[in-house]
């Protein structure tokens, strides 16, 4: 009996432990989920549940923005796009000096289309990602941001060696 205990209890934990919010993995698929609908929707729902933290909360928002994107009504994809811009400028008010959520918010702005008129950041947000990317303590963090970025063609070489500093 207690050995159905004690297995019962493992699953349950290592259950649990699967659930919980791999924000290094969410980050990494954010360039992904661009195009992959169901990329897309899988970390959506499990950000959704799961996020705690402002930087959660900013990839949240930049996940309720993307998957405006798979979506086919225009009046649906607005509003999606329009909840998760609303989240991500009041994660920024909360918290200005927040790396992660300046270059989410570069991220969208850059790519969002001029008719949504949601471009008002880019050069302020560029330079504060310049001047600040080297403070962001994790190094695989860096290196995502530094790695899309890059692969934005936004920035100049002088830019990209000022970010690697």
């Amino acid at each position: 009996m207690t050995i159905r205990i004690l297995l019962f209890f493992l699953m349950i934990g290592s259950h649990a432990s699967a659930q919980e919010l791999n924000l290094l993995k969410i980050r990494k698929e954010y360039s992904l989920a661009v195009k992959d609908e169901s990329i897309c929707e899988n970390n959506l729902n499990l950000l959704r549940a799961k996020a705690k933290e402002t930087t959660d909360k900013g990839y949240l928002a930049v996940y309720e923005i993307v998957f405006a994107k798979h979506m086919g009504n225009p009046f649906r994809k607005l509003g999606q796009f329009n909840k998760g811009k609303n989240l991500l400028e009041t994660l920024i008010k909360e918290e200005p000096s927040n790396v992660e959520l300046r270059f989410i918010r570069w991220s969208v702005q850059t790519h969002a289309p001029s008719i949504l008129n949601y471009s008002n950041d880019i050069k302020k947000d560029k330079s504060y990602i310049i001047d600040h990317l080297y403070s962001l303590q994790h190094r695989d963090v860096k290196e995502i941001i530094y790695k899309y970025i890059k692969g934005a063609n936004s920035f100049s070489e002088d830019e990209l060696k000022e970010l690697m500093k």
